[in-house]
């Protein structure tokens, strides 16, 4: 979303808060807390009588009140001189502003949206705090102060509607509990808008920890006296956290991230107990893939748990996975039968082809590299333009495709019709009859189960194994996440390009590979921007998993790049710019690194060995795997 800094659109902003705000996004919120009077419209301020004390208002509105002090003291330094990205009223700014989110963030808050930009955006340009981190980096004094006119309006209707919008205890309960999630993701670089350099970052988990803290106190004493206990528990999963990231922002240094990921899974455990104390209901941010334990709300789900696509555990479901086997393997899916799925998705290989481009059977057509399609089934889009959102399209396109397998509907059909040893397959999916549809979705359903193995060193270390990461791998871990900026793009739990917490939203990114290591020319693939054809595009290509990537080489959309140290040579120069090449759209966070050999080595081993699956991909086609 982009928005001018002019009085009047905000004050639109600000009645639509007024309006939607005041509403409930769930039933449970459709009644304000005890002793609240009904809420008002915004006409009905400026000579209303004080209301009650809500009991979860200053959740809302001190870190408004806060923001709004460090937002005055920005904009008269701002008059004046410049202000840094690390400057100690931008960092109590952002501190305020975390604090404040997981209630400012729910969908019915407009002005949060003005704040901190849509929830699920595939662009991904941010609200007006992206905007004044990237002024601030950039030294832009005028930029900065429209970003910081803009953000004023929203704060203040925050301090105003604090007081007369009653969030239920469940709301706060569930905002607690993904606020722990989000936490972890924060730790790790991982969130979208993040803002420049590691002093901001802590400010950032600083302030999500404030919210955690007040609201677990707030939470326990509506509840009557019913929680002391549990409550206890979250003072002593805060403590060390706080901890952690205090002695982090004197030395500017934030060593073993992973392990503060692993905590914020346990605060999230710690978080529902204490709801569930309080007569609440919570949920976790997502269903892990792998339980840890036997009772949902002590999943200690954080932001290395890989979540659950569930194909089912009963005979209908194996019968759909049994049946896309099957049909994985055969070659009667394609033109001439030449190749199947296997034959490009090779299991001995990492479910790729270690081949820059396989054959196109149409010589008109150059095909990109084949992509893996391990954790396939749980990304928010499909291809390296990302044209396709859904597993089961991907699998019909490909079969489609004249330069890959070439078959139309109807010779599906006709062909799998005439396989006699598939007739059983089929009817025990109880299929009507032979359609692509029923191909589509088998295939899927093979994959989902088949092709997420989750037996990683950073699985076991995610569901609390000891001693399951070593210590290179954690300092890797502290570089991926940290200098080397990888996880602001390759996202955990499934480290590539889909957003947490529902995995619904694909990142694309603009590098500006060139056409080889050494070239001076960026590849001409367009990549997405032969699909949306907007110049903002144009080389943007869907960021690939790099789970198991010691596996899959050759790298890139165009397989060019042939060892994982060419493409951490290459974006530690800084990409297609750092090379010199013209790329006006370059993602602003692929930029030069300057990493040290000890930062290369102890990253690429934790590429090479924290998230590589135990199980290799050619005993996961024939092993069936449990599913929880």
């Amino acid at each position: 979303m982009r928005v001018k800094p002019s009085s009047i659109r905000n004050l639109l902003f600000g009645l639509a808060l007024v309006a939607s705000g005041c509403r409930s996004a769930s039933p449970d919120a459709s009644a304000p807390d005890a002793g609240a009077s009904a809420p008002r419209s915004s006409s009905s301020f400026a000579n209303a009588t004080p209301l009650p004390v809500l009991p979860f208002a200053p959740l809302a509105g001190d870190p408004a009140r806060r923001a709004l002090d460090a937002h005055s003291s920005l904009i008269a330094r701002l008059s004046k001189d410049t202000v840094s990205p690390d400057d100690r009223d931008y960092l109590a700014f952002r501190r305020a502003l975390a604090a404040g989110a997981p209630l400012w963030r729910r969908r019915e808050m407009l002005a949060g949206e003005v704040i901190f930009g849509p929830l699920r955006s595939v662009d991904e340009a941010g609200g007006a705090l992206s905007r004044l981190d990237a002024a601030l980096v950039q030294t832009d004094p005028k930029a900065a102060r429209e970003a910081l006119d803009t953000l004023g309006a929203p704060l203040r209707l925050f301090v105003e509607t604090s007081k007369t919008i009653a969030f239920s205890p469940s709301i706060v309960a569930q905002g607690l509990s993904t606020a722990a999630y989000d936490l972890g993701l924060l730790a790790a670089e991982a969130n979208p808008g993040l803002p420049d350099g590691l002093p901001a970052v802590l400010a950032d988990c600083l302030g999500t920890l404030d919210f955690i803290e007040r609201g677990a106190d707030i939470l326990a004493a509506s509840a009557a006296g019913k929680t002391a206990e549990t409550l206890a528990a979250v003072t002593l999963q805060i403590a060390p956290l706080r901890k952690r990231l205090d002695d982090a922002v004197s030395p500017g240094v934030f060593e073993d991230r992973a392990s503060f990921v692993l905590m914020t899974g346990k605060l999230g455990v710690a978080l529902r107990r204490l709801a569930t104390s309080a007569g609440l209901s919570v949920k976790l941010p997502y269903r892990p893939r792998v339980s840890a334990t036997p009772n949902e709300i002590d999943e200690p789900v954080s932001a290395f748990t890989v979540p659950l696509r569930n194909v089912g555990d009963d005979a209908l479901a194996d019968a759909w996975v049994a049946l896309g086997r099957a049909l994985f393997f055969d070659k009667r899916l394609s033109t001439g039968g030449v190749r199947a799925c296997a034959t490009c998705h090779v299991p001995e290989k990492g479910l790729s082809d270690a081949v820059a481009r396989p054959q196109s059977l149409d010589p008109s057509v150059k095909l990109r590299h084949t992509p893996t399609l391990l954790y396939g089934s749980l990304q928010a889009a499909y291809l390296w333009d990302g044209r396709v959102l859904t597993a089961e399209r991907q699998a019909l396109g490909v079969i489609h495709a004249k330069a890959e397998m070439g078959l139309s509907d109807d010779e599906i059909v006709r062909v799998l019709e005439r396989a006699d040893e598939l007739r059983p397959l089929f009817a025990a999916v109880a299929a009507p009859k032979v359609t692509p549809d029923v191909v589509a979705r088998a295939l899927s359903a093979f994959q989902a189960r088949a092709f997420v193995p989750t037996d990683a060193d950073i699985d076991r270390f995610a569901r609390g194994e000891e001693g399951a990461l070593s210590s290179a791998s954690r300092a890797g871990f502290d570089v991926f996440a940290g200098k080397g900026r990888c996880a602001r793009c390759h996202v955990p739990p499934l480290f590539g390009g889909s957003r947490p917490r529902d995995f619904a939203v694909p990142i694309f990114a603009v590098l500006g590979v060139p056409t080889a290591p050494d070239a001076t020319t960026i590849d001409p693939d367009l990549g997405r921007g032969s699909v949306t054809h907007r110049a903002a595009d144009e080389h943007a290509f869907k960021t690939p998993t790099v789970r198991n990537v010691v596996r899959t080489a050759p790298y890139f959309h165009h397989g060019a790049y042939r060892t994982l140290e060419q493409v951490v040579d290459f974006y530690d120069r800084g990409g297609g710019r750092g090379l010199g090449l013209s790329v006006p759209n370059q993602d602003p966070d692929v930029r030069k690194l300057s990493l040290s050999v000890d930062e290369k080595r102890v990253l690429l081993e934790f590429m090479r060995v924290a998230l590589v699956d135990a199980t290799p991909p050619d005993k996961l086609v024939v092993k069936r795997l449990p599913v929880p």
